[in-house]
């Protein structure tokens, strides 16, 4: 049976993101990514580039099978990637690509430890979508980065307005934690997608 949005959208807890992306990492370029017009990787790469200085290093998290890391790669040769994952299989995929410096196994529920912090910079895409993270699990994501530091996270646009995201950015950045956030909303799918509509909200700023 091929594994699709549906299948991700009805994760619950962490134990269903590895099992779901156990089966699925062998095929998800191919079944999903080419058969569905995913562009996401290369549009929050470019996003990145564009409102990102010139900095050293990046985490991706939520590093799937490395898309999101690919794209930077041709558009910042020099820019020494992370990435970080819950499924061993994605991140197995990942690593053949052979542009990540490490690659670390991580349940982002939890406080992340152990990777090569600080990063100067952190991006991710679909971890904050339907069946996946809550917006708290940011808080997890804040110490991987300097003051100074810039994120680049792309959120579902229906799962941004149902758990509130902008408040909880607008909260962060009262409290100090963060700058005023920037947020955008982009395609996710080829104009030939079945799924053309659906949008994603990119939220962008520094650590305070």
């Amino acid at each position: 049976m091929e594994i699709g949005l549906d299948d991700a959208y009805s994760i619950k807890t962490p134990d269903d993101s590895r099992k779901l992306y156990a089966k699925w990492a062998a095929s998800y370029e191919a079944d999903f990514v080419a058969n569905q017009g995913y562009e996401h990787p290369r549009v929050i790469a470019e996003h990145f580039d564009h409102l990102v200085p010139d900095i050293k290093t990046v985490i991706d998290v939520g590093t799937g099978t490395g898309l999101v890391g690919l794209e930077l790669s041709k558009l910042r040769p020099n820019l020494e990637i992370d990435g970080v994952d819950i499924s061993p299989e994605m991140l197995a995929e990942a690593k053949k690509k052979g542009i990540y410096r490490n690659l670390y196994e991580r349940d982002l529920t939890k406080v992340i430890s152990n990777l090569a912090t600080p990063y100067d910079s952190l991006i991710c895409i679909g971890i904050f979508t339907h069946g996946h993270l809550l917006p708290k699990a940011v808080d997890n994501l804040i110490p991987l980065v300097p003051r100074s530091g810039y994120f680049v996270i792309g959120i579902n646009a229906n799962y941004f307005k149902e758990e509130q995201f902008e408040s909880y950015f607008t909260d962060l950045h009262k409290s100090g934690e963060i700058t005023q956030p920037r947020f955008n909303k982009v395609k996710v799918y080829s104009e030939n997608s079945p799924h053309r509509e659906s949008l994603n909200v990119i939220a962008t700023f520094q650590r305070q």
